[in-house]
């Protein structure tokens, strides 16, 4: 009797074209793939991220980190508000939030759909998919998070270098259904003069890379706009020991 086969499970779209994905990530550092997951894979994932996902706040305030598992409608405000003035100098962010995979703890159960995606996007399969984009083949693993911008929510430039990190490559999963470029909430890549070269606006099953280091931000969700969802993290070149669990 031979194996059933999970029609639901993650999948990667068969029909990417892997060599003219390379050739553009070679060129310029940075490639997005449209249609990356398959139609089925991709509509579990925004399903699993808009109905089962506990979201939190997260902000800073210069390398102080803070995360909120659920905060006041007034101290939200308060809170915004704050955010807002030290942006005006600074680096600042201010989104909600769920950690999927740090190190080698998984946060959402294996049975969960985005427990079923971290297993498949750390799997071999997925991993030499991405170095076969990217031409690295030192990435064996990742660091994830399910991220939502909601309106007048941003992440001021940056390049995602850090101390003592094994990143390699920068992604953003790109899941939002529909979107207006008057909503804001661009991914967008700057040169050395602070000139943006290229933008991303907000899309469905697209995964965006990106080597590291590289000055990006994405742009405030305008009041008006909708709710950005997407899962974003790092390709890495060091695997932690055990599996993720």
């Amino acid at each position: 009797m031979s194996d059933s086969i999970d029609a639901d499970a993650p999948a990667l779209n068969p029909d990417l074209d892997r060599i003219a994905l390379a050739d553009a990530y070679h060129r310029i550092g940075r490639v997005r793939i449209p249609d990356i997951l398959t139609k089925l894979s991709a509509q579990h994932v925004y399903r699993a991220l808009e109905q089962e996902t506990p979201w939190g706040l997260t902000c800073n305030n210069g390398k102080e980190e803070h995360e909120f598992a659920s905060v006041s409608a007034e101290d939200h405000q308060q809170m915004a508000i704050a955010a807002w003035e030290r942006a005006h100098t600074r680096f600042q962010y201010f989104y909600h939030n769920w950690h999927l995979l740090e190190g080698g703890r998984m946060r959402p159960a294996p049975d969960q759909y985005l427990g079923r995606l971290i297993k498949f996007m750390v799997s071999s399969r997925f991993l030499d998919f991405i170095g076969e984009v990217t031409g690295d083949s030192s990435i064996n693993w990742l660091t994830a998070t399910a991220t939502l911008f909601k309106p007048l929510d941003f992440l001021t430039l940056h390049d995602d270098e850090h101390a003592n990190s094994d990143r390699v490559v920068a992604f953003v999963l790109s899941m939002t259904p529909e979107w207006r470029p008057d909503w804001g909430g661009a991914l967008q890549f700057y040169d050395s003069k602070d000139h943006i070269e290229e933008g991303y606006l907000p899309t469905f099953n697209a995964l965006n890379l990106f080597r590291i280091p590289k000055l990006h931000s994405v742009s405030q969700v305008s009041a008006f706009g909708g709710m950005r969802y997407s899962i974003s993290g790092w390709f890495e070149a060091r695997k932690p020991a055990g599996e993720p669990g």
